[in-house]
């Protein structure tokens, strides 16, 4: 693998990191997004580990496509930069955060999912949910993907899904988030196909 292949991989998670952090440091009073429908999905602590692996995925996604598509990981990046940008945007005008629980520590799952809190404190950038964005595209990458082994896509898939999951079942997100993330996406694709003419 050549230096500038490396570099397709490991900068766009960078500029994605780099835009949250930032957009963080700028964020006064936040909204608090709630919904019916998120007060009754139940807290399942031991899904944290799908949203422990979502930054595991951050390379190994980029690294698949690379390895199977070397062509598409451009279209990838594109896209990743364009709703990295959206979002960016999204978190400066529209900054929201989220009402998590009091959690009672009682096992390995309920501390690390205590410990996200803990530095995830405050818990802004919200919406969309860059967990919930980032999945999709996996699943739409390298899921869809029929240059790759299934057992490949399937595994993706399962994690992507499993990371989207997560994100509502340790309280991290609300469904909103999601449905965010869904439309930056759809923006994303459209952008993308302008500039692509």
């Amino acid at each position: 693998m050549k230096r500038k292949e490396v570099l397709y991989i490991i900068i766009p998670p960078i500029i994605q990191s780099f835009i949250y952090f930032i957009t963080k440091l700028l964020i006064h009073n936040p909204h608090v997004l709630t919904s019916y429908i998120d007060s009754k999905i139940p807290f399942i602590p031991y899904l944290v580990y799908f949203y422990i692996i979502w930054y595991l995925l951050l390379i190994i996604g980029p690294y698949l496509i690379y390895r199977y598509d070397k062509e598409l990981l451009k279209k990838y990046d594109v896209l990743f930069f364009i709703c990295s940008i959206i979002c960016g945007i999204i978190f400066i005008i529209y900054p929201t955060t989220v009402l998590r629980p009091t959690i009672e520590v009682n096992g390995v799952s309920t501390f690390i999912v205590n410990l996200i809190y803990y530095f995830d404190t405050p818990a802004l950038n919200c919406f969309p949910s860059l967990h919930a964005l980032n999945s999709l595209m996996w699943i739409i990458f390298i899921g869809g993907n029929k240059k790759m082994p299934k057992i490949v896509r399937c595994i993706v898939t399962i994690i992507s899904i499993g990371v989207i999951v997560s994100t509502l079942c340790i309280k991290q997100h609300i469904i909103y988030d999601l449905l965010g993330s869904i439309g930056v996406l759809i923006i994303g694709y459209i952008i993308l196909k302008i500039t692509k003419k």
